[in-house]
C-alpha cells in the first residue's frame, strides 16, 4: 500500500494502522463470541474431582463410600463382594512388622513397609476378584443393599488372605 507523506503518522500509513486496528477488534469480538457460544454448543465432560461423592448404584446394591472400593468400578458392577480390610492387613507380613515395632507415619521405615503392604493387599484382592469372577471388591462398610429383596453380599476375606504371598 502506498501512502503520501502527509498521511504517514509515526512512520505508518493511516490506512495500514486502521486495518490493523480493525483486525484486532474483529479478533476480540470473535474470541468473546466463542466464549459465549462454546459452553452452550459443546457438551460438558464430567471430571471426577468436580463431582461430589454421591451414592452410586446398579441393581441390588449401592456403594456408599467409593474410597473403600479396592477393585472395580463403583458405578458399574454386577457381582460385588466384600472383605474385612483390617483382618486382611493384619495378615500381611510388612504390616505385622509395623505393628510389632510400633512405627508411626513419622518413621521412614513405616512408609517403606506400608507401601509393600499396600501392594500385597491390592494384588491379593485383584487375584481373588479374578479367580471368583467379582467385578467389585470393597470394604464391608462401603456397600449396602439398595432394596429389600437383595441377597447378602459374599464375604471373601478368607480368600484374599489365602492369596497373600
Amino acid at each position: 500500500m502506498r501512502c503520501m507523506d502527509a498521511t504517514k503518522v509515526g512512520g505508518v500509513c493511516r490506512e495500514a494502522r486502521a486495518s490493523v486496528w480493525d483486525r484486532a477488534v474483529s479478533c476480540l469480538v470473535l474470541a468473546l463470541a466463542a466464549l459465549v457460544v462454546m459452553p452452550i454448543a459443546v457438551p460438558r465432560v464430567a471430571v471426577a474431582d468436580e463431582e461430589p461423592q454421591r451414592e452410586s448404584s446398579l441393581g441390588d446394591y449401592k456403594v456408599k463410600d467409593r474410597s473403600k472400593v479396592y477393585y472395580g468400578n463403583a458405578r458399574l458392577f454386577k457381582k460385588p463382594a466384600v472383605i474385612d480390610c483390617d483382618r486382611v492387613y493384619r495378615q500381611i507380613p510388612e504390616y505385622k512388622k509395623i505393628l510389632e515395632k510400633g512405627l508411626t507415619d513419622r518413621d521412614a521405615k513405616y512408609h517403606l513397609l506400608m507401601k509393600k503392604a499396600s501392594q500385597r493387599f491390592a494384588e491379593a484382592v485383584k487375584q481373588m476378584a479374578r479367580d471368583m469372577d467379582h467385578d467389585l471388591v470393597a470394604c464391608k462398610s462401603a456397600i449396602e443393599k439398595a432394596r429389600e429383596g437383595a441377597k447378602d453380599l459374599p464375604d471373601r476375606t478368607d480368600e484374599v488372605i489365602r492369596n497373600i504371598s
